[in-house]
């Protein structure tokens, strides 16, 4: 099966003290990026573990609580986004239930080096109303696209959200691509989504909560299912460790 995936009803989670987690799909991706749902009970804190030569990466999707670093504070009131200093600690603060996902990304030596020569300022903390909008000629009318983590700002990473509504349309709606050999693509859905994953001509239905893996070089797409939205995030990494930022011609 093309599609690597697992539903809300199937994650779960331990609390201890108020905060579980789980990693998703483990052994899914060999490249050293590994996912976690979390979630951290309202009133409570957690101060994730800061593991040498990683990056650490977490979509805010469900809850408002607040970051808490040595120099600031930062707000959780919507969907938000939040890349942790390497260098540094930090605590999240939950005021409501709060469920994340967690990318940790394994840095190799090439990563490493590329860090240290230029890389976006972290702590960096983005809401999803301060993303910037673009546009993608593999998206449908409906579509809304915004770049969370351009490419070339953080190593291999890049991320962004997708969004679309076929409430008012006979069309398809979504995001329909053809294979991206650079890079493998894990996707969050959030918010009122109905989803139709389809991967290598396979299709399997995702929700909010719901989580996936696509292997780079297979096409694929996602579609509201009929009269539905969708909003999720999308979390790429390229496979290749050095000259990877190349572009590969469309078949």
């Amino acid at each position: 099966m093309a599609i690597s995936y697992v539903k809300k009803a199937d994650i779960h989670l331990e609390m201890k003290q108020g905060f579980g987690q789980t990693e998703l799909l483990a052994g899914s991706y060999p490249g050293g990026v590994r996912a976690y749902r979390c979630k951290l009970d309202a009133g409570c804190q957690v101060s994730p573990e800061m593991i040498e030569n990683t990056l650490q990466v977490f979509c805010l999707t469900d809850g408002k609580g607040a970051i808490i670093t040595p120099e600031r504070a930062y707000c959780i009131d919507e969907v938000s986004f939040y890349v942790a200093d390497p260098d540094s600690h930090f605590t999240f603060h939950a005021a409501t239930d709060m469920t994340y996902t967690m990318f940790v990304v394994e840095q190799k030596p090439a990563d490493v080096e590329r860090f240290h020569a230029f890389h976006m300022k972290l702590p960096f903390f983005k809401g999803l109303s301060q993303c910037v909008e673009y546009c993608q000629d593999c998206k449908s009318a409906s579509s809304r696209s915004f770049s969370v983590i351009p490419t070339k700002r953080l190593c291999r990473v890049l991320m962004g959200v997708g969004e679309a509504s076929a409430e008012h349309s006979t069309q398809p709606e979504g995001c329909f691509e053809k294979g991206h050999p650079a890079v493998a693509q894990w996707n969050v859905p959030f918010g009122d989504t109905e989803m139709l994953l389809t991967v290598n001509g396979e299709t399997v239905e995702q929700e909010s909560g719901d989580f996936s893996y696509v292997p780079a070089g297979l096409d694929h797409s996602l579609q509201c299912k009929p009269g539905k939205n969708i909003h999720y995030i999308w979390f790429e990494h390229y496979v290749q460790e050095k000259d990877y930022l190349v572009s590969y011609p469309r078949s």
